[in-house]
């Protein structure tokens, strides 16, 4: 199979003066608002229009013509254009939230889902929410943004949810982290590492009991009885020590739900991974990934991507992975 990459530029397919010219394409496709990226370099020779600035690139990248998958929509952030030789550079970012995000804000909400809080700080920086129903259903009496950015605010509200949130082609995504699904419900497309498709000398797992907690816990204030109380959640059996959040919740549910969402990421930090493999461009940010006749104790290991580096040259097309256990593993066996 011969690797390929579409590349269109507000609209405008690279081909003819720049299809040929593609020396190098690189996408990366990360969980978290951080911005996915991409980064193509070109052969300047004869001389092209320079694009705009803030100009839409949309990418594909996969095998001949029917073996392609769509990679995203970048704006292009910086164009470094060099003479003798001649070539050209472009680099791009996902469509971020508005710069408005990035301002400060007090205001709170009441009897609000989680789903109705996101989709409006969506709808306010110009954005379409996909919120997976997990993730959205907690209802708050009361919550409230206390002088921070809503990049950071829908941060903070995803780490109390065991979410994550990203930007994506236009949409504020709000999702339940480590389920291996899209927020629409549907099932990421699996990854399964073999010898066969591995770069030499790329493969690593890593165990760790540096996040070892026994249990979390978590304190709320009960109104009735006017005192604060704990709750816990189980974390590693194996662990000793109680990892204790320092936030005050505002009732037992919440508490609840925060000390879970910190148990589950604490485990499956127990576990990483990071791999080279052959192009794959249906490897993305929180698809479940497994590794299958390449070790005992780490085979049949579910694994979940955090970053997928993709990587296309006139030399060939490589898939970078890495990420975390998807609910906390030791060594399997």
């Amino acid at each position: 199979m011969t690797p390929s990459c579409k590349i269109t530029i507000d609209g405008q397919l690279v081909s003819g003066v720049f299809a040929s010219r593609i020396i190098s394409c690189k996408v990366t496709d990360k969980e978290g608002v951080s911005s996915d990226t991409c980064s193509i370099q070109l052969n300047d020779f004869p001389v092209a229009a320079i694009p705009r600035k803030g100009a839409i690139i949309r990418i594909w990248m996969g095998y001949g013509v029917a073996g392609m998958a769509y990679m995203g929509a970048f704006t292009a952030e910086e164009i470094e254009v060099e003479m003798f030789p001649f070539s050209m550079s472009i680099t791009g970012k996902a469509a971020e939230m508005r710069g408005s995000s990035k301002q400060n804000k007090e205001r709170h909400w009441d009897q609000k889902s989680v789903k109705d809080i996101v989709s409006q700080v969506a709808s306010e920086n110009g954005l379409q929410p996909v919120i997976d129903d997990e993730a959205g259903s907690h209802v708050y009496e009361w919550f409230a943004q206390q002088g921070e950015s809503d990049i950071h605010f829908v941060e903070r509200l995803a780490d109390r949810h065991g979410a994550i949130v990203s930007v994506k082609d236009g949409k504020l995504i709000f999702a339940s982290k480590a389920s291996g699904k899209s927020p629409s419900g549907s099932a990421l497309t699996p990854v399964i590492v073999t010898p066969s498709i591995l770069q030499p000398g790329s493969a690593r797992v890593r165990f760790s009991d540096r996040t070892q907690y026994k249990a979390v816990k978590a304190s709320y204030t009960d109104r009735k009885k006017a005192k604060k109380l704990d709750v816990e959640e189980q974390s590693d059996p194996e662990g000793a020590a109680v990892y204790r959040l320092n936030e005050q919740f505002a009732d037992e549910a919440e508490a609840k739900r925060a000390a879970k969402a910190k148990a589950g990421d604490l485990l499956r930090r127990q576990a990483t991974f990071s791999c080279t493999i052959v192009g794959n461009p249906a490897a993305r940010a929180g698809a479940p990934l497994t590794f299958a006749g390449c070790r005992p104790g780490v085979d049949g290991l579910p694994f979940i991507i955090a970053t997928a580096n993709h990587d296309y040259s006139k030399s060939g097309y490589t898939t970078s992975l890495d990420g975390e256990s998807q609910s906390g593993q030791r060594a399997a066996g």
